[in-house]
């Protein structure tokens, strides 16, 4: 293993690969490749493991580089405790309500749900 990667020359995922071949299918599409050459990036770009390894399949084509722009994650992070535990309270409070004071429970439900989406939704 090399010792000196440094930089773009890091480890890469799936999300990567995936990414580099999409952009090959729109640099096939455009007609820039041709099928064997698509083909041939393809392979290459499914096996990658670096990015420089990555950003090679693209040295002739013009941008966007699959590695060099890449957008970033989309994935929510996880909630955390204090959000866990106001949702569990906010729960058990509505619960509370509709079944001690039922008129007013359900009146304050609607409300109390859209208070609490509304919130939820901004973390």
């Amino acid at each position: 293993m090399d010792s000196g990667r440094r930089g773009k020359d890091l480890r890469i995922g799936d999300p990567e690969r995936e990414r580099a071949i999409r952009l090959l299918g729109e640099h096939f599409s455009a007609g820039r490749l041709e099928l064997a050459e698509y083909d041939e990036r393809s392979k290459l770009a499914a096996g990658a493991r670096f990015g420089s390894e990555l950003d090679g399949l693209f040295d002739d084509l013009p941008g966007p580089r699959p590695f060099g722009e890449l957008a970033p994650a989309t994935t929510r992070p996880a909630p955390s405790v204090g959000n866990i535990a106001l949702a569990v309270g906010a729960v058990a409070l509505l619960l509370a309500l509709v079944v001690v004071a039922r008129p007013i429970g359900l009146m304050l439900l609607l409300p109390t749900v859209a208070i609490i989406w509304f919130m939820w939704r901004r973390r």
